[in-house]
């Protein structure tokens, strides 16, 4: 993250530490809001990067993105997640309280920043430009969760917090594209300062990203589609490629290669004892019969191995025998002929000989799934030879030839599909990548996910926690979910 003296750092990690009961878990007026904090430019770098902090610790870990999927099976040490076993419930639906925080903060930022004598203006509206694309994130990760939720565009500033409805899904959706239009007028640099922080290129690959979401989810049309490809685009103009080894981008010290777009930086005293990579990663002593473990990365206390690649998983691969992402992303651990287990192979982390860290940057785009997406919206507008195209750059780099299936709408979106799971690999992306398929007629997500099969009405949106709904009234419960909350 960004490097600030001590003293500011550890005002920052207090202020943002603040735990409160409210559904918002906005901190006091008096802790954060003081004016003896916020008197110079230094003072916001030092609170954007509290920031970015929060978002790292809110996304860092299977839940959202990979749980809910078809990606895994049980592993050695449990438990697996509610979500995995789509067994959620009001009583035990993930809080939706650290994405209000990073948005309280977020607000806050926006009014104190005004009233600071920049020197250079140009700093300023990095800052803000910066803050508008965390706030468009955090509001487009809960769209995608929940659906609708309140919107909050102000700072809570007192203990009188004015509790807010759900908005609909598309008035959040409005919320978010506009706070992406924001970030992208403010930025003064074409390009990158620093991959581990919002940029113009990544503001475009989010922007891609909820357009997808918008023309398949939402039911948009051939305009957003366009636009996403648009997006991408101007991505690709920013210098952006594929590396010619696939393995190299996920290697340790290859961090901010010319294949990442925005990545969040960790480092190996801010790993996370669940983050995905220690979730899929058995501990050394279950393996240490194993004969190839010196291959594996393991680790003695970091490690929790609660996931292991599902058969689906290993029977894409397999497909093509000459994939060369398998090797990268799963590996066997083997004694004599007997198969011990299967763990993920793609975030290694680090051995610093007292232990092993995973402290592999947190991959939020990257362009290999930019490609991937713009083959996505090629398909989805009837565009088979551009699909197929860019669907081939990611073969080619994986050692396949091209594709040579059926050239109908239905069978080059379903193989796209795959190809996502492939390439993308624990990577956060799997669940929404079966929400936006379903939703778009290529897929039934309720045939993909094992756990869905029995389960045909299950709802994809996700349960708001009880503890929320007896801090606001006014919420009701989203649809599909009985509820034992009364008024």
């Amino acid at each position: 993250m960004r490097k600030l003296s001590i003293a500011a750092y550890l005002c920052v990690a207090s202020c943002l530490g603040f735990n409160s009961c409210n559904l918002l878990d906005v901190p006091q007026e008096n802790i954060i809001t003081n004016d003896s904090f916020w008197k110079n430019p230094g003072d916001a770098k030092a609170f954007l990067t509290g920031i970015y902090n929060r978002m790292l610790a809110n996304q860092n870990g299977s839940l959202w993105g990979e749980d809910r999927g078809d990606s895994f099976k049980a592993g050695e040490i449990g438990p697996t997640s509610n979500a995995w076993a789509h067994a959620l419930l009001e009583t035990n639906a993930p809080s939706y309280r650290d994405s209000y925080y990073i948005i309280h903060n977020v607000n806050l930022l926006f009014s104190r920043i005004e009233k600071l004598n920049f020197t250079n203006e140009a700093e300023r509206k990095q800052i803000k430009a910066e803050a508008y694309a965390i706030r468009a994130y955090a509001y487009y990760h809960m769209l995608k969760i929940w659906g609708g939720v309140p919107i909050v565009t102000e700072p809570t500033l007192s203990d009188a917090v004015i509790n807010k409805p759900r908005s609909s899904k598309e008035e959040v959706m409005q919320v978010v594209l506009a706070d992406i239009e924001s970030a992208l007028g403010l930025f003064t640099k074409e390009g990158y300062v620093n991959k581990h922080y919002f940029s113009k290129p990544a503001v475009l690959a989010l922007k891609a990203d909820v357009l997808m979401w918008k023309a398949k989810v939402h039911g948009g049309g051939a305009t957003d589609l366009n636009t996403a490809i648009e997006c991408i685009n101007a991505v690709e103009a920013s210098g952006v490629s594929l590396l010619p080894v696939y393995a190299d981008v996920f290697a340790n010290g290859n961090k901010k290669n010319n294949e990442i777009i925005f990545s969040m930086y960790i480092n190996r005293y801010e790993t996370e004892s669940l983050s995905i990579a220690a979730n899929t990663t058995s501990r050394t002593d279950n393996v240490s019969s194993a004969d190839n473990i010196s291959e594996a990365a393991t680790s003695p206390n970091k490690s929790r191995h609660v996931y292991a690649p599902s058969e689906k998983v290993r029977a894409l691969y397999d497909m093509n025998p000459s994939d060369i992402r398998k090797k990268s992303a799963i590996i066997d651990l083997v004694q004599g002929e007997t198969l011990l287990l299967t763990q993920q192979n793609k975030f290694r982390g680090k051995d610093y000989g007292d232990d092993r860290f995973f402290d592999d940057d947190l991959i939020i785009y990257r362009w290999g799934d930019m490609v991937l997406l713009r083959a996505e919206a090629n398909a989805a507008l009837g565009n088979m030879q551009e699909a197929v195209a860019d669907l081939n750059q990611i073969r080619n780099r994986a050692g396949l030839d091209d594709y040579e299936g059926a050239m109908d709408k239905q069978s080059v979106e379903k193989e796209i599909c795959n190809e996502r799971l492939r390439e993308l690999f624990i990577e956060q992306k799997r669940w929404f990548d079966l929400v936006r398929f379903h939703s778009g007629g290529t897929i039934d997500i309720y045939q993909e996910v094992p756990n869905l099969k029995d389960k045909p009405n299950y709802p994809l949106y996700w349960p708001v926690n009880y503890n929320d709904m007896v801090s606001n009234e006014m919420l009701v419960q989203t649809e599909g979910y009985a509820s034992s909350f009364s008024r």
